[in-house]
């Protein structure tokens, strides 16, 4: 049976993603159609989830430059209520920093400020549509976010006659899927108070940022640096399941053609293995904001070297954190998080495996019942961060 949108969202989902529509050639080339960085998707409508908290909930949209470039930003959103604490959590990969709006009353209503970042190639941010050649990146990226969130919240105290640059709210990283990923790798360089300088990587992030301050930063922010208090890590992409993982000859191949052809769809990766429901990814396939093509070269090629990276650092992970990952998964392997869990440094760090779930832990049911898995996991998020 193919899935239909409720009558008051037809419209949304019938709208074209622009990247179904963008020649190849244009993709090969980096040339975004009409000059836009976004590729088109800075001008679609929100999608029905997130409107429905930005109508309910006081937010703003923010956009954090890149590399000292005008032409180079990730955009965020930020879901207000007053509790001095934040939940920034990523989404997966193909997808959007809005679709979190689904399951983000269960924060809010519990006083949770939420920030939702999509990841460059993604959403609203600027790149070729799910083009990311460095897993790095994506942690740098929404580090700033933090940073650009918190910098706001300084001019707001500002304006109301405060005037000390300092960090008013608890931060926590989630992610699900790559998000999972960015958030570990997001914590592991950014976690330590205020800055873990001993990972070369985090140094080299630090002294980058200080050399190349975005448009418009001011007040020393660039030398600013928030603490992060802890992660919320669920499904990450911290092993592949062999049911995902392409075969070594594609590996093989897609190595050949880097260098020439990075953005070239190339591998299948999770198509088709995300959800016991096939609706997922009905559902997933006419939403203008996700990407529905194959596997980029360079985005493969960088998630597998993402994640020898941040296997070989993963000592340094010293935040509390929560992971939450199903058995059943095909997509990553919940070996991965059995593999941080042990290795951390962290004094306060859990692991929730749950039985038989697949890849999308917060897959929304279609009735009450069925929408017990996903409460379950919400109800484990919402309890670990309430004790941090």
């Amino acid at each position: 049976m193919v899935w239909s949108p409720p009558p008051d969202q037809a419209a949304y989902f019938s709208i074209p993603a622009p990247s179904d529509t963008h020649s190849l050639a244009l993709q090969l080339l980096h040339r975004p159609p009409h000059g836009d960085p976004t590729w088109g998707r800075a001008a679609l409508p929100r999608g029905p989830d997130e409107q429905r908290i930005r109508e309910t909930h006081p937010h703003r949209d923010g956009r954090v430059y890149l590399h000292g470039s005008d032409r180079e930003w990730v955009a965020y959103q930020v879901w207000e209520p007053a509790k001095e604490c934040d939940l920034v959590f990523v989404h997966g990969i193909n997808d959007f920093g809005g679709k979190f709006g689904v399951h983000a009353s269960k924060f809010l209503d519990a006083g949770y400020r939420v920030v939702v970042p999509d990841l460059p190639g993604h959403g609203r941010s600027t790149g070729i549509h799910v083009y990311c050649p460095s897993m790095e990146a994506l942690a740098d990226a929404v580090y700033e976010v933090i940073k650009d969130v918190a910098l706001q919240d300084y001019q707001l105290v500002q304006e109301a006659g405060g005037a000390a640059l300092t960090q008013t709210r608890k931060v926590f990283v989630g992610g699900q899927s790559l998000g999972g990923f960015t958030a570990a790798l997001t914590c592991l360089k950014y976690g330590a108070a205020p800055l873990d300088t001993s990972l070369p990587s985090a140094a080299a992030a630090a002294a980058a940022a200080d050399a190349n301050p975005g448009p418009g930063d001011s007040t020393g922010s660039t030398s600013f640096r928030p603490t992060i208090s802890g992660g919320l890590f669920l499904c990450p992409m911290l092993a592949i399941s062999p049911d995902s993982r392409p075969s070594p000859l594609v590996e093989l191949a897609a190595r050949a053609l880097a260098s020439v052809a990075g953005p070239l769809p190339f591998a299948s990766a999770n198509r088709g293995k995300n959800s016991e429901d096939p609706e997922v990814e009905e559902v997933f396939d006419r939403d203008p904001q996700t990407y529905h093509g194959k596997l980029r070269i360079a985005t493969g090629l960088a998630i597998l070297n993402g994640i020898l990276d941040l296997t070989a650092q993963q000592s340094h992970l010293r935040v509390p954190f929560l992971l939450c990952h199903g058995t059943g998964d095909r997509v990553t392997s919940f070996h991965g998080s059995e593999a941080l869990l042990r290795c951390a440094e962290s004094a306060d760090k859990e692991l929730k495996l749950y039985p038989e779930y697949q890849h999308i832990l917060l897959r929304k049911g279609r009735d009450e019942q069925d929408d017990a898995r996903r409460q379950h996991v919400l109800g484990d998020m919402l309890d670990w961060l309430e004790r941090h």
